[in-house]
């Protein structure tokens, strides 16, 4: 992220006031820094969470349990440090649309994706940028 601006690994690029559009828009965002290998991300009670991870080292990244009977949705930004090279894994019980996406390490790089549980158990995830 260089100057307000955030560039994606296919080209796409996102403004500043983009970025916090997207954070701003009601729902509740959880920052965290991640030093750990293993994290799990939980969502809600109800309704929707995004979480903003600055990595710090690679890391393997779990989904919790979705609330029965309710459809959640949870957006995850993966934030590089200046250094970059922190890779992340997914919970391989993700079920993406097309394939896993490309997490890019490059210094600074910030990839979006979403996930969605169906409240049975499923979990559904795509690329929103990057």
């Amino acid at each position: 992220m260089t100057q307000g601006l955030a560039k994606g690994s296919l080209g796409q690029e996102m403004t500043g006031g983009q970025i916090i559009d997207r954070l701003s828009a009601g729902i509740p965002i959880e920052n965290r820094i991640v030093n750990d290998p293993d994290i799990t991300l939980m969502f809600p009670k109800a309704g929707e969470i995004s979480y903003r991870l600055l990595f710090q080292k690679a890391c393997n990244i779990s989904l919790g349990k979705g609330q029965e009977s309710q459809l959640q949705r949870m957006t995850v930004i993966l934030q590089q440090p200046c250094e970059g090279n922190c890779e992340v894994e997914f919970d391989a019980s993700v079920r993406w649309h097309g394939r896993q996406p490309f997490i890019d390490t490059r210094a600074g790089s910030v990839t979006i994706v979403e996930f969605i549980s169906d409240g049975n158990g499923n979990y559904y995830g795509r690329l929103i940028y990057g």
